[in-house]
């Protein structure tokens, strides 16, 4: 039996081209040692080459192949939580490092770490830590040097073959492959080989200069293409010291460069500026035209025409998202630094990010949400950008702080609490001056810091806070420290004084412009009124349940959810509290928030208790499965007294085998197998033929979504079916097509309507 190979390699969108006996040699390394470094300059092909080889040998690895992108990551602290965000891992811990470590220990898994040269020594020392207490773990890298790790074995990629006696090497293969791509009559000719021979030979076979090269067959013949590659002034770079395969990418980017229009070159210099990519609309808020009756799109369309720019999401109804290489990023940023434009395209980008940043305010609990969370989760990366600029800056770092804290509901709800709490402990450090926005910003780490058990730190925090007012403060900053003051309170274990001040911000909030701050007061509110089982309970947690519906959020009407379902069962009402916590899970899908969703299948396991004893120990280890993916310790240690009773009764009434066996059949379920597990039954919409589709190898969340895509639903719409985000829906769908060789979605309704046919 075969072994379902999990992980997040993604699709190839373009074609293989040659290297088979460099793939053997680097797959029969990789069977003796446990890290891999393949080096290599600048678009050599590293990282394709390390997708290629990690797709041939993912089903070794039991646990999966996991693709970690560094490239627009610049903190070395945020290797580790990096990593754990791809594992899916939400770790608010103080120490990311040891949790990672601890996930990892006993997993049979490949992590690819790609671009790893400017985090040469954060990588090499988590590597080295991860490598000695993870004995089934093996490393793959790329990086322009080695990382000097012991036991690291190092790959030198090579460039592609680029001379042949016979045929076509496997350079000029490539040059007609993409060349095809941008002009579909293309084909390598008696007329042409030899023009095609000499471009091979002249870029020595490095991949992305002859993929820059070929896309302008649309413009240029082989034959001009050649004589233009011999132009010293065009290829050769000014650095004589620097090796010549260097010279020559350098060069055939350059060339690129000059092949573009004035204002195609003014704008590729300031999409430089985006790290993790861009959208249409990021451009055109960011770039400045370069004259009158020019435009930011017209640019964006001749960029991604010359393959200076590349679409990386899927086409199926996604919204266009475009980065550039790594190589041609850097070029840009080279020229936008000695332009005049420099500091007022950073400022722009910084701009247009803090506005996003300020969107959490509005966004938080209102109809908006799910788009607001998507946005900015999307945009993390150039949201630290923002954030590095405005810190680096001697005259900005009050916008840092003003951006850090008004970040601080997305950093809560992402798993990205304790990022957020070093950006505002970094800026707090520069911002030393008593003002409103720092006052504003010690409040905000000290919520922070509570929540991931900075104790002592948020208590200094929010000391200083309260030293440093004495004049009444706004509004909105009293409620947030009143719900700082509530987290402390919960710290000390004082839950009567913990509700006290919840309710207070609650009262002084209500009315005013941020539903969202009274939303988190009233969220530790019911938390509350529910471990202290006060009388009262169902009305407070019920009150927060119409709250967030008033203003139609959908994230935090999740999180009430759960607070008045478990009163429900404490009542007895196990109906109603099922149903409101699978509402919960619903919600919860729209946002990828796993640790809450394993909160409310802790829950579901109380109700079902009392009538399916079995059902129950299988959702306690489904939840326990999902735990690992999540840190919300908050929600976990106010129901883990419940849970562990639950458990202990459970165990009494199965009786120890058949409780063990049932727990154990749960937490060996995958996640969206959990999910269904806690929903009572597989969701609606089964592909029309199942065995079919097994047998193509779709799990159960591609036969459904390729069933939907059937009946001609748009990803949109299935999202909304499914209560699922869009970005999900967009994923699967392009794992449905690269699992069936299928370039389209009318492949897939025709595939299914053939299953569908009797023998």
């Amino acid at each position: 039996m075969s072994v379902r190979a999990v992980g997040n390699l993604p699709v190839e969108m373009t074609s293989f081209v040659g290297r088979r006996e460099d793939l053997t040699q680097a797959k029969n390394l990789l069977a003796s040692t446990r890290l891999l470094t393949l080096t290599g300059m600048g678009g050599v092909g590293k990282t394709r080459f390390a997708l290629r080889l990690a797709g041939e040998i993912r089903r070794n690895f039991t646990d999966g192949v996991w693709l970690i992108e560094l490239a627009d990551l610049r903190q070395g602290d945020l290797l580790a939580p990096t990593i754990s965000s791809v594992l899916g891992i939400r770790d608010e811990s103080k120490d990311p490092v040891g949790f990672l470590t601890e996930h990892l220990r006993d997993r049979r898994l490949l992590l690819i770490l790609d671009n790893c040269e400017h985090l040469t020594h954060a990588c090499a020392e988590l590597i080295s830590g991860l490598l000695r207490s993870a004995p089934t773990l093996k490393i793959l890298a790329t990086s322009r040097h080695i990382l000097g790790v012991e036991g690291e074995q190092v790959f030198p990629v090579p460039p592609l073959a680029h001379e042949s006696a016979t045929g076509l090497s496997e350079a000029m293969l490539l040059f007609e492959e993409r060349a095809s791509a941008a002009d579909p009559r293309f084909r390598i000719t008696d007329d042409n080989r030899e023009a095609v021979a000499t471009i091979s030979r002249a870029l020595e076979g490095l991949p992305l200069a002859v993929e820059l090269a070929a896309a302008n067959v649309r413009t240029f013949s082989p034959v001009e293409i050649a004589e233009r590659l011999q132009d010293s002034e065009v290829l050769t770079a000014t650095e004589q010291t620097r090796p010549s395969r260097h010279r020559t990418l350098d060069a055939a980017v350059d060339w690129s460069y000059r092949l573009c229009t004035p204002h195609e070159r003014h704008v590729w210099e300031q999409l430089a500026i985006f790290s993790g990519g861009f959208t249409v609309e990021t451009a055109v808020g960011v770039c400045i035209p370069s004259e009158p009756g020019s435009s930011v799109l017209g640019a964006l369309i001749g960029l991604v025409d010359k393959s200076i720019i590349v679409r990386i999401n899927g086409p199926h109804g996604t919204q266009g998202r475009y980065r550039m290489l790594e190589p041609v990023r850097q070029y840009g940023m080279e020229r936008l630094a000695s332009s005049p434009d420099a500091s007022a395209v950073r400022h722009r980008h910084r701009d247009y990010f803090f506005r996003l940043a300020r969107r959490g305010i509005s966004d938080y609990c209102s109809i908006r949400d799910v788009e607001w969370y998507a946005t900015t989760q999307t945009e993390q990366a150039n949201i630290r950008e923002a954030l590095a600029f405005s810190l680096s800056d001697p005259g900005e770092p009050l916008v840092a702080l003003e951006m850090a804290t008004a970040l601080r509901p997305f950093w809560e709800q992402s798993g990205s609490v304790l990022e957020g709490y070093q950006w505002l402990r970094r800026i707090l450090d520069r911002v030393t001056d008593p003002s409103v926005e720092r006052a504003t910003g010690l409040v905000a780490a000290s919520i922070l810091g509570f929540l991931v058990e900075q104790t002592e730190d948020a208590r200094t925090l929010l000391r200083e806070y309260r030293e440093l007012t004495t004049q009444p403060p706004s509004h909105e900053l009293a409620v947030t420290a009143l719900f700082a003051s509530a987290l402390e309170a919960y710290a000390d274990d004082d839950i009567q004084k913990a509700f006290d001040e919840a309710e207070r911000a609650v009262e002084l909030g209500i009315d005013r412009e941020n539903p969202g701050l009274v939303a988190e007061a009233m969220a530790l509110s019911a938390l509350c009124a529910f471990v202290s089982e006060r009388e009262d309970a169902e009305h407070i947690t019920g009150r927060f349940v119409h709250f967030t519906e008033r203003h139609e959020a959908h994230l935090l009407k999740a999180i009430a959810l759960y607070p008045l379902g478990a009163v429900r069962w404490r009542k007895g009402d196990g109906a109603s509290a099922t149903a409101l916590m699978s509402e919960a899970i619903r919600l919860y899908q729209m946002f990828e928030h796993p640790g809450m969703v394993a909160v409310c299948i802790d829950g579901l396991a109380w109700s079902a208790a009392a009538s399916t004893p079995d059902r129950a120990a299988m959702l306690l280890g489904a939840a326990k499965s999902i735990w690992q993916y999540s840190q919300m310790r908050l929600a976990q240690a106010a129901l883990q007294q419940v849970t562990s009773i639950v458990e202990r009764e459970l165990r009494q009434e199965l009786g120890k085998s058949t409780f063990e066996q049932m727990y154990a059949k749960g937490e060996a379920l995958s996640f969206d197998e959990s999910v269904a597990l806690a929903l009572g039954s597989e969701t609606d919409g089964k592909p029309k033929s199942k065995g079919s589709a097994t047998r193509a190898g779709l799990t159960r969340r591609e036969q459904q979504i390729a069933a939907l895509v059937a009946d001609g639903l748009t990803n949109r719409e299935i999202a909304t079916k499914l209560v699922i985000s869009q970005r999900t829906v967009d994923a699967h769908v392009e794992h449905v097509l690269a699992k069936l060789g299928f370039r389209s979605r009318t492949q897939i309704v025709r595939w299914l309507d053939t299953a569908e046919q009797p023998d």
